[in-house]
């Protein structure tokens, strides 16, 4: 407990019940609590009397209002109670204080009581001013206060920061579970108002059951999408030199859009082979997406994401304007990629096309030719820790790298038959756009997976137009990093963009 600025005279004493007084307080009390004390009460008597200050002839609360309740339940006309001198702030830090130094609140009840506590240290001359340092301080510190509450000071501050959100946030999330998801509540209180209404509205009714969920959803509500500033800003990262080109945006509404998906409530996770965690599923970045559909296309054209997963490749395009075919073996992904274009975007059904069937085969597209203004997508690659279903044709289930690079020659040689031809002379060009795995390993050594895919590249007949490396995300890069160490291999935090044409 923090110390008060002096000490004050203390009896115990019985008083009448119905002359104690009880003001507006910051905890609420708990029937659950009040049962439990009553039972104890008529067992061994109360151990610890209530806290009480003297004023006009009436006793007022200071600490023990679940004893006083349970006195009440039992009918007594008395309680046990320490009588202090009055002093009305001393009061209030001494109510705070005991409620914090007690179970049972939640963590936006203890955020309330930390800004209430630290107030009357202010008044009271005791919390150290800004600008103190080790030498002139005299007031308590955030690491005393913590202290005083059995936390470290990082935890401290961090339930701090949960009372900047709006008030009626903390009335509706307070009767939730979601009320003691400390760092939840910390990312909500960085938002805007409208934002964590929404979130908390999505919570407590049951519509979202993730924090995660309910976020992606509150933001598209709160800032509507603006295509033409998006493609402003695509455009910009065109033309400017980069040998290593690094996605950030995670707040652009092409990022939202495609969280969408990825954070769905059912949403279909994948088991890492190197550890128990499991993680949604990956997904192409947005803003790489729109980079290559940007440079290498015009509004109108056709693109195909052959392997479409969580649809970046498919929302980004139709949401620039672009005609776009999908296929995934997972119709579960598919029905989610239709439902936030329908949802979410102004997008025309018309231009998306969706198909539940192998994207290495292409069936629907046997007989055609030159059909498509650009191909992107992002295949799984042999050994990787995703398992997304248990469809033999899925890419994810191929264990050997022979058998998996057949697979994906047959796959390019169909492409490669509907990729519209390219001409070096007119400056038109309609890549195939392949992001590639680092790595693996095979039974001679460490094999190159974007080698690999040249290598097949150039034995069909296509040929290798540009390579974009692109720097993993902060997740998949620890995923990395992890089995690199186990396995003591240098660090591989990168992936290759192979850009295939035909002329």
């Amino acid at each position: 407990m923090v110390s008060t600025p002096e000490k004050r005279k203390v009896s115990v004493v019985e008083i009448p019940i119905n002359k104690v007084k009880v003001a507006n307080r910051l905890r609420a009390t708990s029937p659950e609590k009040i049962e439990e004390i009553a039972i104890s009460i008529q067992e061994i008597d109360l151990l610890h009397p209530i806290t009480v200050s003297e004023k006009d002839n009436y006793y007022h609360l200071l600490s023990g209002h679940h004893r006083l309740q349970a006195f009440k339940s039992l009918g007594r006309q008395t309680i046990p109670a320490s009588i202090r001198e009055s002093d009305e702030l001393i009061d209030q830090l001494i109510e705070c204080s005991e409620n914090l130094a007690r179970s049972g609140l939640n963590v936006i009840e203890v955020s309330d009581h930390i800004i209430k506590r630290e107030d009357l240290l202010s008044q009271l001359g005791k919390r150290a001013a800004v600008g103190d340092n080790r030498w002139n301080r005299t007031g308590l510190t955030n690491s005393d206060l913590a202290k005083s509450i059995g936390c470290k000071e990082r935890a401290y501050l961090y339930k701090k920061s949960v009372s900047n959100l709006h008030p009626e946030v903390k009335d509706i999330l307070s009767s939730t579970d979601f009320a003691n998801n400390l760092m939840d509540l910390v990312a909500l209180s960085k938002e805007d108002d409208e934002v964590q209404l929404i979130v908390a509205n999505l919570l407590a009714t049951g519509k979202c059951s993730t924090f995660k969920r309910a976020l992606t959803l509150a933001r598209c509500q709160a800032y509507p999408f603006d295509w033409k500033e998006e493609q402003l800003r695509i455009k910009d990262l065109i033309g400017k030199p980069k040998s290593v080109m690094r996605w950030g945006g995670e707040t652009s509404a092409l990022s939202r859009l495609c969280k969408l998906v990825s954070h769905d409530e059912d949403c279909q996770v994948i088991k890492q082979s190197w550890g128990t965690q499991s993680s949604p599923l990956a997904a192409m970045h947005p803003d790489h997406c729109a980079y290559l559909i940007n440079f290498y296309t015009k509004e109108g054209d056709l693109v195909l994401d052959c392997m479409a997963g969580r649809g970046s490749n498919l929302l980004v395009a139709a949401a620039l304007g672009r005609r776009c075919v999908g296929y995934d073996l997972s119709n579960q992904n598919l029905q989610r990629i239709r439902k936030v274009c329908e949802e979410h975007t102004e997008i025309d059904p018309q231009d998306l096309t969706l198909h539940h069937s192998c994207g290495v085969q292409l069936t629907e597209y046997a007989e055609q030719e030159n059909v498509f203004d650009l191909v992107s997508f992002d295949p799984p690659y042999v050994g990787n820790p995703e398992k997304y279903g248990s469809d033999p044709r899925d890419l994810c289930l191929v264990k050997d790298i022979d058998q998996f690079n057949s697979k994906m020659e047959e796959c390019l040689i169909n492409l490669k038959r509907l990729i519209k031809r390219s001409s070096w002379e007119k400056k038109e060009f309609h890549p195939i756009a392949i992001k590639v795995g680092s790595c693996r390993r095979g039974e001679d050594g460490l094999i190159d997976m974007s080698t690999e895919i040249e290598i097949i590249s150039r034995r069909i007949g296509l040929k290798v137009h540009d390579k974009v490396v692109n720097v993993l995300d902060s997740q998949w890069a620890m995923f990395t990093l992890s089995r690199c160490i186990d396995h003591k291999y240098s660090v591989k935090t990168h992936e290759t963009t192979l850009v295939l044409v035909k002329y």
